[in-house]
């Protein structure tokens, strides 16, 4: 089994005096084409995941892996020549974009800091990487203003796709775009996934997205990993961690008699990263808490092939 990406007992700690814990000893094993959605709520420390699997923060404890290469202690020179395969779609498509350059401008700067080619394959590879993304390629002489939401979003991924990466980290890639155009933009990462083999890390809060693009998924609550899935068919009917359960709950249901109230005890502020000292992360939220659950801190652990689950009820 190959891995493209693994984290060891990763830690990201923020403050001094009062200290919270986005980052709570995380591992995890990415393999070669088989893409992983990572969920949870606002706060559960996700994109800080994404941050620093992509070194623009840097952990306070543990180690990152890429291709077989120990990347967390690299400087952002000595990682480089890696950059080139581990790509970023952001958010905030209009973001990442300068409005005083023009869309193939920027695009072009991404691909010049890396290779050296004349100004006529410069041109012919934008043209190949705006179409492969379904956009005119004459939109790479428009700005980011002139853009509809849609097609900055494919801008984005244009841009991120330009050097031909390995490993693709997917940041909210749909979470600011219509519902209706949310499918167009998960099925073209499909397509691209299929066409030049890549391998996403999907970080999404919209537990319908993953099934779309993922073939494995992680649960994070408060900085862990709850529970994983390496099959994300229908992953509602099969998660068994309390808060899994929570979670794919609150999904909105056609049929109003198939709804059901999220149970959330005194109203817990969800983004509050604020850690329990001791016990499971979970067990002020838990209806079926016990007194181990508040003393020990539950290891994550394989409860059938492929299924892991970091609770004490298990």
């Amino acid at each position: 089994m190959k891995y493209l990406l693994k984290t060891e007992n990763l830690k990201k700690y923020y403050g001094k005096k009062e200290v919270v814990k986005a980052l709570d000893d995380v591992s995890l094993a990415i393999e070669e084409g088989k893409s992983l959605g990572l969920i949870g709520e606002s706060g559960s420390g996700k994109s800080t995941l994404g941050r620093i699997i992509s070194c623009l923060e840097k952990p306070t404890f543990g180690k990152i892996s890429f291709m077989d290469q120990r990347i967390d202690n690299l400087s952002e020179k000595q990682f480089r020549s890696l950059r080139k395969d581990m790509q970023i779609i952001f958010q905030s498509s209009k973001g990442v974009f300068d409005p005083t350059y023009t869309i193939g401008d920027s695009i072009k700067e991404v691909l010049k800091n890396f290779e050296k080619l004349s100004e006529r394959e410069y041109e012919e590879r934008i043209d190949e990487t705006l179409k492969s993304v379904g956009l005119d390629p004459d939109l790479k002489y428009r700005n980011v203003n002139q853009l509809s939401g849609g097609q900055c979003q494919r801008a984005n991924i244009a841009r991120a796709l330009i050097l031909r990466p390995k490993f693709v980290i997917c940041d909210e890639p749909v979470s600011s775009l219509d519902y209706s155009i949310r499918k167009q933009i998960l099925n073209l990462l499909n397509e691209i996934k299929e066409k030049y083999g890549i391998t996403y890390l999907l970080i999404t809060h919209d537990l319908s997205n993953v099934s779309y693009v993922c073939q494995a998924v992680a649960i994070m609550y408060k900085g862990k990993i709850v529970e994983y899935l390496d099959d994300t068919e229908k992953i509602g009917e099969k998660v068994i961690h309390p808060y899994s359960k929570i979670l794919y709950a609150s999904i909105p249901k056609a049929n109003p008699h198939n709804r059901s109230i999220v149970y959330d005890k005194d109203n817990e502020r969800v983004s509050e990263l604020n850690q329990i000292i001791k016990g499971c992360s979970f067990w002020d939220r838990c209806e079926k808490c016990s007194e181990i659950c508040k003393k020990n801190i539950p290891d994550l652990k394989e409860i059938y092939p492929g299924h892991k689950v970091a609770c004490h009820l298990v």
